[in-house]
């Protein structure tokens, strides 16, 4: 009985032995997924359940030179001898930047979790525009992320983009000068096609492959590919005249449209079609009124949208979408893992858990709870757990 006992015990600890690293990422994936989800902001203070097994990253205020100008960054990584996996992670079109707590919050995790992070401030972006020097930025950022040879392995590299900010994140994973260096790409809540996001945030449709639903779209959405984007209207007095119409509410609003009749007799023809398509409730018309607008309009949609990107990848990619997420739809996410001819470097997860970019604070019945959350936990696990597995 004893010999069978020592031998059970030897094959126990061979095991672990064998598949310690798995264990070990199988458990911070965990943490990671706890400290994600807790919203209690008590946590900050003690660094979350991922302290219990990692070291507190340190943050360096970095100043990276690029040409004439230098990019402001923010480095998290854990103080030892060991050269680590690294993510550069963009910050997405958020007025904070850098700054912004839920993207600190994020970072240090991923900086427990056992990865070197940069997060680069992007002009552009942090505007609430995507502007062609934010991929540049991004190219450079990776770069001297690259160039950290006693902390970063270079054969461990990815990005990581949020929403809209996945867009200029592709783009620059693309650029012939990285490409080749960037292993892994993780995007969340991107898209695929920029007239399907504006059909979406004007209108509230979507579909893809017979899946198709109706939801109330964001107000920021059209603050964000609009009101900040007028630079693409080249008329000056439509520029004005449209700033005036949507950043004034009650001139916005149905039962005022009266008021700014004179206002749009005052708008070219391309000023009107752009009007038109900020107001348009019907999905079928926006392709029609997107080729009336300015040509300069209609590039810059052009330039935004992914198609042309996608073929060029040579990273694995890691794809997760909310169900909820009422600023893109999340069949913009099953239009990129679509694209990716490859599927073995594709990680797709659909999640019924997630609105945009924050898990949903819902509360779900019993059946509910079983059927949805559940199982949307799991397929966030394993997202999570690849994501982290990078590392390997």
């Amino acid at each position: 009985m004893k010999k069978i006992l020592l031998v059970f015990i030897t094959l126990l600890l061979l095991l672990g032995v064998v598949f310690f690293t798995q264990l070990r990422l199988g458990i911070v994936s965990a943490l990671f997924i706890w400290d994600f989800l807790d919203q209690n902001e008590k946590q900050e203070s003690h660094g979350g359940s991922l302290a219990w097994v990692s070291s507190k990253p340190t943050v360096s205020r970095l100043s990276l030179p690029v040409g004439d100008r230098e990019i402001k960054a923010d480095l998290y990584y854990v103080q030892d001898k060991e050269k680590r996996a690294a993510i550069l992670l963009t910050h997405g079109l958020i007025a904070t930047g850098k700054e912004d707590p839920r993207l600190i919050r994020f970072a240090t995790s991923l900086a427990r979790a056992g990865f070197v992070v940069l997060i680069p401030e992007l002009r552009g972006m942090k505007s609430l525009r995507i502007l062609p020097s934010d991929v540049d930025d991004i190219v450079a950022s990776f770069r001297f992320l690259a160039s950290l040879n006693d902390q970063v392995d270079e054969d461990k590299m990815g990005l990581l983009g949020f929403s809209l900010g996945a867009g200029p994140t592709l783009m620059a994973a693309s650029r012939p000068s990285v490409r080749s260096r960037v292993e892994f790409l993780v995007l969340f809540g991107g898209y695929f096609d920029s007239i399907n996001v504006v059909r979406f945030i004007t209108t509230g449709y979507y579909e893809y492959q017979g899946k198709e639903g109706n939801l109330k779209p964001e107000p920021y959405g059209k603050e964000v590919f609009f009101l900040n984007n007028l630079d693409y209207v080249q008329r000056e007095q439509d520029r004005t005249i449209l700033k005036q119409i949507f950043t004034n509410e009650a001139l916005e609003r149905k039962n005022e449209r009266k008021e700014i009749h004179p206002l749009l007799g005052r708008l070219s023809p391309e000023g009107l079609a752009l009007y038109e398509l900020l107001v348009n409730e019907d999905p079928n018309r926006v392709e029609g009124l997107i080729r009336k607008t300015d040509r300069k309009f209609q590039e810059y949609l052009d330039w935004l949208s992914m198609g042309r990107i996608i073929p060029s990848l040579e990273a694995y990619l890691i794809i997760g979408h909310g169900t909820g997420d009422s600023l893109i739809p999340y069949t913009e996410s099953l239009r990129l893992a679509d694209a990716v001819k490859d599927k073995s470097k594709v990680h797709l997860a659909i999640l019924n858990l997630f609105a945009h970019m924050d898990p949903s604070q819902k509360s779900y019945p019993i059946k509910d709870y079983l059927t949805v959350f559940l199982p949307s936990i799991f397929h966030f696990y394993l997202l999570i757990y690849d994501l982290v597995s990078q590392q390997l």
